[in-house]
């Protein structure tokens, strides 16, 4: 296990977090990152705790009144952040070119699998594990269900292998490779393989929305559970004519 994230929506106890620390301070651990609602970490009890374990690089505290961010501060861990706002799942799934991630390991990630969803376990509020805490389907309960059992299950690996290259719209946009795949949220729930639901931008006329000129994707093709979204070259060919000032003979 390379990361693990912890959210807790109430307020995070020390000695959580100093048992955290004694379980995962020689572990192959490399990224802890911690939210938890506001109190007041700034104590000689937090920076006993976390000050000799380094695999705690970002703890959030949510719901504080100024935001601040501390980087490679006094604690032994890289950020400290207090958020005004509540991180909840359900606002995962955006899709931003401030988002994107450019890097070489997760470009070779890509190429194969689910930016996202890639090894990936949760464990949610009610102990069901999932591959993500945004999705319905729960592979059993930790209660009577190993992490490794879970991840046998049939189906739990299958998110793994859907790469960009696999997905409607997304298989077609010059950003692919460098976008965090959401499964979660899609526009067509009963198609494992469509566009992520919260996505802007129609790579069709490299437009982001808001953008002068742009239209949805939806105007670009049509789409069928049986065929997924089929680009219509006549439609897009118009479209960017108008877009760059180039239209050629009557609009139709």
């Amino acid at each position: 296990m390379q990361a693990i994230q912890i959210n807790d929506h109430g307020r995070i106890r020390l000695s959580h977090l100093k048992k955290i620390s004694e379980i995962t301070i020689n572990s192959q651990l490399q990224y802890i990152t911690c939210y938890t609602n506001y109190s007041n970490p700034y104590s000689s009890k937090l920076i006993s705790v976390l000050h000799n374990n380094n695999r705690f690089r970002n703890l959030i505290f949510m719901n504080a009144k100024t935001p601040k961010n501390y980087i490679n501060n006094e604690f032994g861990i890289a950020n400290v952040h207090y958020v005004k706002n509540t991180i909840n799942f359900k606002n995962c799934g955006n899709v931003k070119n401030e988002l994107f991630v450019y890097n070489q390991p997760f470009f070779i990630e890509s190429q194969c699998h689910n930016t996202c969803l890639n090894r990936k376990v949760c464990i949610d509020a009610e102990g069901n594990i999932k591959n993500c805490p945004a999705m319905t389907k729960s592979y059993g309960n930790i209660k009577d269900t190993t992490l490794e059992e879970a991840i046998n299950m049939p189906g739990f690996k299958d998110l793994w292998y859907i790469n960009k290259d696999k997905i409607d719209v997304c298989k077609d946009c010059e950003f692919r490779y460098m976008c965090t795949d959401c499964r979660a949220f899609i526009k067509d729930s009963d198609n494992i393989y469509s566009q992520p639901a919260k996505c802007t931008y129609n790579p069709y006329i490299c437009k982001w929305q808001g953008e002068s000129g742009y239209v949805p994707v939806e105007e670009c093709g049509t789409y069928s559970r049986e065929t997924g979204f089929v680009p219509d070259k006549k439609k897009i060919e118009k479209l960017n004519k108008e877009i760059l000032g180039g239209r050629v003979g009557n609009r139709e």
